[in-house]
């Protein structure tokens, strides 16, 4: 509703262009610079792990017309872009912290926490001497992030499957913008498969928001000449039983959230969020997710100061708060909480 207040247009106008500025020419600089220095540093350039990547189109900016297009590449292939079908997504718990390890779709998928606690160990101290430790137990489960699967593959979802996503599907925009930028830092389009190609991607996806905002603004504002509404209303019949999905691209990739109604009132609801793609775990059949997978193989120089593996998951700018629990091993309640829908959300 901001939008029919002029105040409010002025005061995004005015913001938009600091940022605006901002990207042009301290963001896109700083990455370019990087590229410099970073593109012979086998840790920056070395292969990925997972060459799977699935994008959905997102930020519209005018009547039918999206900046980013939809889509998935398997195995690095820019001359091929399949549709995504959504009954091929999958998550299971096969080395999460959580009952039901078979393969679920969202629709279907179950929540139910499983701890099972950690292994005894040694690792790497202070001082570089190795100590006691508790540890994961690789063997079986380890995290409470499921591992998001599509027709049975590890997806890498981010500013980079929206960017390699939609080059290959020939968004006129986006491969203006990325050549550009490879042309200006003489990196061949096999350099975007790598961390420095993650952090770059990151950066051009920026840029072709911050070169079509106003596209979107402006047609926003041509649409209040001929529609005011600011919501569709709806209705639940509780004789009947619904499903739905929303899916979109957010900053950190493809998040969707599916839903089942009945009896009017939500039967089962799941989200699966970008970092979840990124950051699960090893599956049942052994194969690794685009963090693990991309760890393999990775030099450190010093154990102490692990920089290789921090500069590269951090390329993925994880974001695991719905992944993190706080809770009594022994089963004890710690707390409960009760948060009325209608008047405000609660992350516990």
């Amino acid at each position: 509703m901001d939008i029919l207040d002029p105040a409010r247009m002025g005061e995004y106008m005015v913001k938009f262009k600091k940022i605006q500025n901002f990207i042009h020419n301290a963001y896109y600089a700083d990455v370019v610079m990087a590229a410099e220095m970073y593109k012979e540093e086998p840790s920056v350039m070395k292969p990925m792990g997972v060459k799977n990547f699935m994008a959905h189109t997102d930020m519209m900016v005018g009547r039918n017309d999206y900046l980013f297009s939809s889509g998935i590449i398997r195995d690095g292939d820019l001359t091929k872009v399949y549709e995504i079908d959504e009954d091929l997504i999958t998550e299971e718990a096969t080395h999460a912290w959580y009952k039901d390890e078979e393969r679920q779709h969202p629709y279907d998928g179950t929540t139910i926490e499983e701890f099972t606690g950690f292994v005894d160990g040694e690792s790497v101290g202070p001082d570089g001497k190795m100590i006691h430790s508790k540890l994961i137990d690789p063997k079986g489960k380890y995290t409470w992030i499921k591992s998001p699967r599509y027709d049975g593959s590890p997806m890498e979802v981010g500013p980079l499957a929206c960017i390699l996503v939609s080059y290959a599907s020939k968004n006129e925009r986006v491969i203006k913008v990325v050549d550009e930028f490879l042309a200006t830092t003489n990196l061949p389009v096999s350099a975007l498969f790598s961390t420095l190609g993650r952090t770059a991607a990151r950066m051009l996806q920026a840029t072709l928001i911050a070169d079509n905002a106003l596209v979107a603004f402006n047609n926003l504002i041509e649409n209040l000449k001929v529609d005011e509404e600011t919501c569709a209303t709806y209705t639940i019949d509780k004789d009947k039983e619904y499903k739905g999905r929303g899916i979109g691209d957010v900053p950190r990739g493809m998040l969707s959230h599916w839903i089942r109604i009945k009896n009017g009132v939500c039967e089962n609801y799941q989200a699966v969020v970008p970092s979840t793609w990124n950051a699960g775990p090893v599956d049942s059949k052994g194969v690794k997710g685009p963090y693990e997978a991309d760890l393999v193989g990775l030099h450190i120089k010093d154990l102490t100061q692990p920089l290789e593996i921090i500069r590269l998951i951090h390329s993925y700018d994880p974001c695991i708060a719905c992944a993190v629990h706080v809770m009594d091993t022994k089963g004890n309640t710690l707390a409960e909480y009760k948060v009325d829908p209608l008047y405000g959300t609660c992350n516990v």
